[in-house]
């Protein structure tokens, strides 16, 4: 019994085995690492794009269903709007831009966050995507009709663009988004390279 027992198969990897493995396993972990990078990327960057538009066709859904000014407007906090030049339009808030319907005051429809007035939503898109507008454009409000008043302050266009610029991406288009907002405030997405070229490319 104790011969059969030393003269037992062994199983089980050799070393030699063991270091092809694991010379495979990187190789096929430096081919898929840059697709899988770039797949999570491109799905941040379609539901940054996406999130501005549900947030656009929400706001104007309920300016008609309430039949009062609704804001969509810049902010750093999530309970001011914020008309500063300088700050991303990355974080939006969209609110009821009247306290009382019943009453008419001067503040309805002001496009600011004024005492009484609900906000409805606080939205703020990911760190790695860089949002250009043009720096007098912080808001837009919907009024009663659907439409947006028209005023300087009317956003009407977001480029988004992230670590990858305006280059082609998966399926010819290119990685950034270029979100425009008609004037009667329907918003489209576009991933037109040409199109974002246009538009001042990405920083």
């Amino acid at each position: 019994m104790l011969l059969l027992k030393m003269h037992a198969k062994q199983t089980g990897f050799t070393m030699i085995e063991l270091m092809f493995a694991i010379t495979v396993l990187a190789v096929l972990v430096g081919i898929g690492l840059p697709s899988m990078q770039d797949f999570v990327r491109s799905s941040r960057m379609s539901a940054a794009a996406n999130d501005i538009v549900s947030d656009f066709n929400i706001a104007r859904s309920e300016a008609v269903k309430r039949r009062v000014p609704i804001t969509l407007c810049k902010t750093v906090n999530g309970t001011t709007c914020n008309t500063t030049t300088t700050a991303p339009f990355t974080r939006w808030v969209i609110f009821v831009d009247d306290a009382n319907p019943a009453l008419a005051q001067g503040t309805d429809g002001n496009g600011a966050i004024d005492a009484g007035e609900v906000i409805l939503r606080d939205r703020e898109l990911p760190d790695s995507i860089t949002v250009t507008t043009n720096g007098v454009q912080n808001r837009a409000i919907f009024l009663p009709t659907g439409f947006p008043r028209i005023e300087t302050a009317n956003v009407n266009r977001f480029k988004l663009c992230d670590v990858r610029g305006n280059v082609i991406s998966v399926g010819g288009d290119s990685a950034a988004r270029l979100v425009n907002v008609l004037p009667t405030g329907r918003p489209s997405v576009s991933r037109s390279k040409a199109a974002i070229t246009a538009a001042g490319g990405c920083p």
